[in-house]
């Protein structure tokens, strides 16, 4: 696996940990911190997809990163539909 790709996945998850780990009350969850979390959680999902395209993964390897990323994919779109929501209704009821 090439180095790159490692440097970028340990740098977005390092983020991701960051914006993850930042104490909130749901019901008080920024505008920012979900626009945080959508980013963040792109940007892992790319990282993976950037380690999956190694070709030299054994397969059942390449199937858990892929699931990794898709993961990390279904949780950014979530959290994007959460903004939307949270903005439509004024209020937020999830949780980082």
């Amino acid at each position: 696996m090439a180095d790159e790709a490692i440097r970028s996945w340990e740098s977005a998850y390092r983020n991701y940990g960051q914006v993850r780990n930042v104490p909130v009350v749901p019901s008080e969850i920024s505008a920012e911190l979900r626009r945080q979390m959508v980013s963040a959680s792109w940007a892992v999902a790319s990282a993976w997809r950037q380690i999956a395209r190694t070709r030299r993964l054994p397969w059942w390897l390449l199937a858990a990163v892929e699931s990794a990323a898709q993961a990390f994919e279904a949780q950014a779109r979530d959290w994007e539909a959460r903004g939307s929501a949270s903005s439509a209704s004024g209020e937020f009821g999830g949780e980082l």
